[in-house]
């Protein structure tokens, strides 16, 4: 098959795959393409594989600037965990935030985005930061909401989520709650 013209890297053959792999149309991935390939057209065309550091990327891409979790965007999502992205680990991010996502798989990637400390369950210490993060309570004192009004958030979370008696929330957990909340599919969500 041949090369797509503005994309010579994007055979038809490996739109195809990458359609298939991902949650995304051909037309999306393209977009994509392009707007990754305009950071620095040069590197990419050199290297179909380069991967751009997290402040290149957040600078092309909008949606990521003022993402109270960007940094774990990067984390989560880095194929190396090097916080760079290439193509790939572009359209991997942006295949579990596609509508088309299930929801399931999309929990599996927010349990990792929320496991702030990579220990493979959600604790207190996670839930509080998390709160934080959603607030603003890091950069806006005005914002801070106190340790014991926390504490009870977590109290909640545990009696709405837990199937057994641990005071963390594990991946099994999380994927059967989120999975079954409506909301979840169109906020769990980035728009192209």
């Amino acid at each position: 098959m041949g090369a797509n013209p503005s994309h010579p890297e994007l055979t038809e053959d490996v739109l195809d795959e990458y359609s298939a792999l991902t949650y995304l149309r051909k037309e999306e991935i393209l977009y994509l393409m392009d707007k990754f390939q305009s950071i620095d057209v040069q590197k990419v065309q050199a290297d179909y594989h380069h991967r751009f550091n997290s402040k290149e990327i957040i600078n092309k891409f909008d949606v990521l600037k003022n993402n109270p979790f960007v940094d774990r965007i990067f984390h989560v999502f880095s194929s190396k965990k090097d916080d760079c992205f290439s193509f790939e680990d572009l359209l991997d991010l942006y295949s579990v935030m596609s509508p088309e996502c299930p929801p399931e798989v999309k929990a599996i990637w927010a349990f990792h985005l929320f496991d702030l400390d990579d220990d493979n369950e959600i604790t207190y210490r996670d839930v509080m930061e998390i709160i934080d993060r959603l607030t603003n309570g890091f950069q806006n004192p005005n914002n801070f909401i106190g340790k014991d009004f926390k504490k009870i958030i977590f109290e909640n979370i545990l009696k709405e989520v837990k199937l057994d008696n641990s005071n963390s929330i594990g991946l099994h957990e999380m994927v059967l709650i989120l999975s079954r909340l409506p909301e979840f599919k169109s906020t769990f969500y980035f728009r192209l």
